[in-house]
């Protein structure tokens, strides 16, 4: 098969590689690279910039890759970067060039120590590396950065209203007690994931346009807000959240059609939970004996 005709590269675990060849260009034609797990690599060759074709590039766990290359920023096919594992700053200092990229995954090791995670405090601030504006980002779609080891001190550096195409976002796993600023402003998110964010106390306006909110496991979670607008088929997860009391925004609303799921409910407290709450928990469990 000649390398213009070919679609796929897989080289996935390649530890002995160390670089990819600039022959690469010559794959006029490939729309997916997948070097997962190739411990040892450290060089991609400026020429994947002339293959217009590229989709999807998988360097999962390429921990010793040094940089993305500049060109990278304007394939403008390129529209799903995998990048989980890595905690290179210089790889990641460079991925505020992607200006077409839907989705981008950064996520680190759930079992990971602190001193380990991907985005401490002391390590890398958010402004080395994300954009200074989102507008570069307005195409992102999906956004994964969970276990990302992120702080309070790394979310007061970014503002992610700018997103505004961003439909998934998961940022379980993480360490900070608020959420990052704009995600109330985000007009097509419909996904968002908090889940075993441990230190999280509240979450505060969400978009209108949320179905699902993933705030099991939050172990120091007492209030969720939702705006007036908020959708009536909307689906919350607090399994596991038994700090939890209160859901602003609710009363006075039909919320026939919204759906708590606890699991465990006879571990909340009937005297810490708001009545709205306990309301809306038993038409819940009355739908769901139906």
């Amino acid at each position: 098969m000649h390398s213009s005709s070919l679609e796929k590269l897989i080289l996935k675990g390649c530890s002995s590689l160390v670089e990819v060849h600039q022959s690469i260009g010559h794959s006029t034609g490939l729309v997916f690279l997948n070097l997962e797990g190739c411990w040892s690599l450290k060089t991609l060759s400026d020429s994947i910039g002339n293959v217009k074709s590229l989709k999807t590039m998988n360097i999962y766990e390429c921990s010793q890759l040094e940089k993305l290359p500049e060109c990278i920023g304007d394939m403008e096919f390129l529209i799903e970067l995998l990048a989980d594992g890595i905690e290179n700053e210089q790889i990641l200092s460079s991925i505020g060039q992607l200006k077409h990229v839907r989705r981008l995954s950064l996520c680190g090791y759930s079992s990971a120590p602190p001193s380990s995670s991907l985005i401490s405090a002391g390590v890398l601030n958010w402004k080395r590396w994300l954009p200074t504006s989102f507008i570069e980002w307005i195409p992102m779609k999906r956004l994964e950065l969970s276990n990302a080891g992120l702080s309070d001190h790394a979310t007061k550096c970014v503002d992610l209203s700018g997103l505004s195409a961003l439909e998934v976002l998961d940022l379980t796993g993480n360490k900070f007690s608020s959420l990052p600023f704009g995600i109330g402003f985000l007009p097509k998110l419909r996904w968002l994931s908090v889940q075993a964010c441990k230190y999280l106390v509240s979450i505060p306006d969400l978009p209108s346009s949320l179905y699902h909110l993933d705030a099991s496991q939050c172990k120091s979670l007492e209030r969720v807000r939702m705006t007036i607008e908020s959708k009536k088929n909307l689906s919350i997860d607090l399994f596991g959240s038994h700090s939890f009391e209160e859901i602003q925004g609710i009363e006075g609303q039909s919320n026939i059609l919204w759906n708590i799921h606890v699991h465990d409910r006879c571990q909340y407290s009937p005297n810490k939970l708001q009545k709205s709450v306990v309301e809306v928990l038993f038409l819940s469990a009355s739908r769901s004996q139906k």
